[in-house]
């Protein structure tokens, strides 16, 4: 079995900040829609099938109001080159990386845990906004 080296685990765990925050977003929108795919299919159940439908039931639905996140990440900033038309170096863009900390991380990057940062992001649900509809 290969050992794994400090590249591999890069390659795993280090990610562009927006790309972790990304994809955060990403999960906890598939979440609330998965809630609410649910309420659909159990009022639809509910309106369909006579002997509850007579009880005049409706289905509950659940609502992720808010998430508040906070990681503990080790961040690093890394430059990538940006190039025009004729493969000419015309500067470098600054990508900050970040990596979750984590036994493996710490251990095979002798990285202090007390030179870690943390992230604190809140995401809030809001009213969808109104459309002015024409007669």
């Amino acid at each position: 079995m290969p050992s794994i080296g400090s590249e591999n685990i890069e390659e795993v765990l280090v990610s562009p900040l927006s790309t972790i925050l990304s994809e955060m977003g990403k999960s906890i929108a598939q979440t609330q829609r998965a809630l609410d795919r649910n309420s659909i299919d159990t009022q639809i159940e509910l309106s369909t099938d006579e002997v509850l439908n007579e009880y005049n039931l409706e289905a509950t639905w659940y609502h992720i109001p808010e998430v508040d996140i906070e990681l503990k990440m080790a961040l690093s900033m890394k430059y990538e080159e940006e190039r025009d038309s004729k493969n000419r170096v015309r500067g470098y863009r600054p990508v900050l990386n970040a990596a979750p900390l984590n036994a493996s991380y710490n251990s095979l990057n002798s990285y202090a845990v007390e030179g870690s940062s943390v992230l604190k992001a809140k995401i809030v649900s809001v009213p969808p906004s109104s459309r002015n509809v024409e007669e």
